[in-house]
């Protein structure tokens, strides 16, 4: 991914992650969903806090970008 890339998930999209080798958290919660509350750049790429479905109300998880897809609307309801 380019630096100056822009991000296609946004805070507030509904995303599901995909387990991928390089990436622990994506590997742990693979298959899971739940909402994005804040992006962040770093120095490895941006960072997407989510909102897990199953985890307590002020837990945020980080992945990268590629570990996550957004959900479309008709899955989500």
């Amino acid at each position: 991914m380019e630096e100056n890339a822009l991000l296609m998930i946004r805070e507030g999209d509904r995303v599901r992650v995909h387990p991928r080798e390089a990436s622990p958290p994506s590997q742990k919660y693979a298959g899971q969903s739940g909402i994005v509350t804040t992006t962040s750049p770093s120095v490895y790429g941006p960072l997407v806090f989510v909102q897990m479905d199953e985890n307590p109300d002020d837990v945020d998880t980080g992945f990268r970008e590629d570990d996550l897809e957004e959900v479309p609307e008709m899955e989500s309801t």
